[in-house]
């Protein structure tokens, strides 16, 4: 943990990552939107994925088609980067209080509006996420074509439940009509395997299990182009674990 009287731009590297939380944090206030920022999380603590993931999404956000390469692993026929935003979901409509830590809105060469919806990890302990047996509102939407059947009884564990409840807002957000297509990622460091199997268990559940994909965050700081300072400090800062022994 950094001291307490520090200030946004110790832990959040770059201006425009500042700024990303700057505008998160009013948009949250004055739109009435669901999702979470913890302000003390994102100032002090070095190992929160918050914070870290403002200082790679916020930042190319800033820089949008910078992660069109990234978009394109997911869907090929992505053409442009329409928009980035941080900590967001829909006013209305979602399952609860969650939101998508990252979510970059894409256009296909055919014209077709997408959404990659991002969940980031860094240090955290999946298990402890959601200890809590999900409620109906979320086995509800579970018991659709969308799902395999007997997938609520297999996904309501600790270690499953927040991956599902993503997956539950990336169907919500494709459900409302604004887009044509939509995706949801997990973005956490290679070495994550428990991150990329909770990853695997829940896409398994879907009747489209190339709905929700897993995304290193190395490959998502290699496809960037054009940015070498940024892709060297954010390594050194985040992925050199060597350093850090």
């Amino acid at each position: 943990m950094l001291p307490s009287d520090v200030d946004l731009s110790i832990n959040l590297m770059w201006p425009e990552a500042v700024d990303a939380a700057q505008n998160a944090l009013v948009a949250l206030k004055t739109e009435g939107r669901p999702g979470l920022i913890q302000e003390e999380r994102l100032r002090r603590n070095l190992l929160s994925s918050q914070p870290m993931c403002f200082n790679l999404f916020g930042y190319l956000g800033a820089h949008r088609h910078s992660l069109l390469p990234w978009a394109r692993t997911i869907q090929p026929e992505a053409a442009s980067i329409e928009d980035v935003r941080l900590e967001w979901a829909p006013a209305t409509g979602t399952l609860g209080g969650s939101a998508f830590d990252a979510f970059v809105a894409y256009r296909t060469v055919g014209g077709d509006h997408g959404f990659i919806g991002v969940e980031v990890k860094y240090a955290e302990d999946l298990a402890a996420a959601q200890r809590k047996p999900a409620s109906d509102k979320y086995k509800s939407p579970t018991l659709t074509g969308l799902w395999k059947t007997g997938a609520v009884e297999r996904l309501d564990k600790p270690k499953l439940r927040q991956f599902w409840y993503n997956q539950l807002l990336t169907q919500v957000v494709l459900s409302s009509g604004d887009y044509d297509e939509g995706f949801s990622a997990v973005v956490a460091c290679a070495a994550d395997h428990s991150a990329r199997e909770v990853t695997a268990t829940v896409a398994a559940e879907l009747a489209e299990p190339a709905g929700l994909r897993f995304c290193s965050i190395e490959d998502v700081v290699a496809s960037v182009q054009g940015h070498d300072d940024w892709q060297a400090r954010f390594t050194d800062r985040y992925l050199t674990y060597a350093q850090r022994a």
